[in-house]
């Protein structure tokens, strides 16, 4: 019977890489995703500098050290195929341009870590619901966890929130240790230390703290043995902080500056709704026109919360998951700025009453044949239609950066003269491939050349300047089109400014020079 759990295990956990790896190339050798380069351009800084400070302090440093020690693993490797090192390639930092992140080596070894860490949270949603539930409500509770759309769409990309759902469940594991194990001081310095590591991952994870506490309180233990606990999980947290998140300690009132500039940034932003994210559509930012997690997904998880309070073997251990909950949503209500991701690491608690219900309900059939069935079918009935979108949209994404240079490439020789706007945010190392001869400038510099027909090929594209008016001014415009032809086009959106995050389907103009009238 191990044997076979362990194989549903393994066998689920290949299916929750599978519907999380088309994101991984997704619009690659461009980020797909606005948080990417919140993470990733500190990492370059980091590689750059060979320094701990990061620079910034809007995220915990845990994540960036992370990405930059798997960089700095991946180097020599790197060096190997190049015939130079990884530094040599590396984007400038600070960077002019937000969508200039080089090379590409960053982007996938950062969605790396995350994947890592997203299947590393489906892990541990099962292993903590199978430790109250038994083995069938922790293969079901991992089993939601490795479809639920809001898991998915957050595994692959860039983003710190994997990492702090991740040590977030690990806290509440090893609280299960000191609550009722033999190990209960091993265990609360365990929990300690993942409190201190989802806080330097992301700072409002830090209220792990609260449910571990309370299971300190809640154990069978004397009451001097749980203020030994309670302090060993105290300094191992606190000592976990530090070592992450140096700066806590070197940089107290930058660290403190920051997070206050940020609950006022969140002030003054209006925009989202937690509950129509969770049942209506996703959050704004990703390319999903589904809920979150659903209706169904809220109700099991409700039914789950019920039982599993009146059960008193889970009784005290789902209260410290009520406790988390309530406090996180504490935190993150009052802000009008209201993105579901802030919550995702509610989500597999979620899963785990949903499971806890199903085992309830198991334990009372004596054939649970029936149900076991209808519990490995609904997660797919559920996520199936959003896992779809979500895939084919990732495997269809193609920057229009990376087209234009391919209609380059197949269509002009190489000594035609190419100018790219600077302002469309090019990688300088995809723009090099070419075999022409080309010049990367900011349009006010390119102007006068331009002008002067010395170029074969514009690439041109939809940019506003600083001021909110058109880069290139009506004049400019009705010159271009009587002195080049347009060749191709590409894309949807407007050009936004220079550390703006410009997606992957900015509006791109290829227009070649055309003969003078004699």
């Amino acid at each position: 019977m191990r044997w076979k759990t362990l194989a549903a295990g393994l066998a689920l956990l290949i299916v929750a890489a599978a519907v999380r790896l088309p994101a991984l190339p997704a619009g690659l050798p461009y980020m797909t995703y606005v948080d990417e380069g919140h993470v990733l351009h500190h990492v370059v800084h980091l590689l750059a500098a060979r320094t701990w400070e990061p620079g910034s302090y809007y995220y915990g440093s845990l994540t960036l050290y992370l990405v930059a020690g798997a960089a700095v693993a991946w180097s020599p490797f790197y060096a190997a195929i190049h015939g130079h090192s990884l530094a040599n390639d590396l984007s400038p930092s600070p960077p002019q341009y937000y969508d200039v992140l080089e090379p590409v080596d960053l982007v996938v070894i950062g969605r790396l870590v995350t994947l890592c860490f997203s299947l590393g949270v489906v892990a541990l949603t099962g292993l903590l619901a199978r430790r109250l539930g038994g083995p069938a409500a922790g293969l079901f509770a991992a089993w939601l966890a490795a479809l639920v759309p809001a898991l998915v769409a957050r595994s692959a990309i860039v983003n710190v929130n994997p990492l702090a759902a991740f040590f977030v469940l690990a806290a509440l594991l090893f609280a299960e240790g000191v609550r009722d194990g033999r190990h209960g001081r091993r265990d609360a310095v365990l929990a300690g230390v993942m409190t201190g590591l989802a806080a330097a991952t992301k700072y409002p994870a830090l209220l792990v703290c609260l449910p571990v506490a309370l299971a300190v309180l809640l154990s069978t233990a004397t009451w001097s043995e749980k203020l030994r606990r309670l302090l060993l999980a105290g300094g191992a947290a606190v000592a976990a902080l530090f070592i992450a998140m140096p700066a806590l300690a070197l940089r107290t009132a930058q660290v403190i500056a920051t997070t206050h500039a940020i609950t006022q940034f969140y002030d003054t932003l209006k925009v989202g709704s937690y509950w129509d994210q969770a049942v209506h559509r996703a959050e704004w930012d990703l390319p999903l026109d589904h809920p979150e997690v659903g209706i169904v997904f809220l109700v099991l998880a409700a039914a789950g919360l019920a039982v599993a309070l009146r059960h008193r073997e889970w009784r005290r251990p789902v209260w410290g998951w009520v406790l988390f909950a309530a406090a996180t949503l504490a935190l993150a209500m009052p802000y009008t700025f209201r993105a579901f991701r802030n919550l995702l690491a509610l989500v597999p608690l979620g899963c785990m009453l949903a499971a806890l219900l199903y085992a309830d309900v198991r334990r009372r059939l004596s054939h649970p044949l029936g149900l076991d069935l209808a519990a490995a079918a609904l997660p797919v009935l559920l996520f199936a239609p959003a896992l779809h979108q979500y895939a084919t949209y990732q495997l269809g994404i193609m920057d229009t950066r990376e087209s234009a240079l391919q209609w380059l490439a197949r269509h002009t020789r190489p000594d035609d003269r190419i100018l790219f706007a600077e302002e469309l945010a090019f990688l300088p190392g995809r723009v090099a491939r070419l075999p022409n001869e080309t010049t990367v400038r900011s349009w006010d510099r390119a102007w006068n050349r331009v002008w002067r027909r010395q170029f074969k090929y514009l690439v041109l594209g939809e940019v506003n300047a600083p001021d909110g008016n058109p880069l290139i001014v009506p004049e400019m415009r009705g010159w271009i089109l009587q002195n080049y032809r347009l060749e191709a086009s590409f894309g949807s959106e407007k050009s936004p400014g220079p550390m703006f995050f410009k997606a992957n389907k900015q509006i791109i103009y290829i227009l070649r020079r055309v003969p003078k009238p004699v």
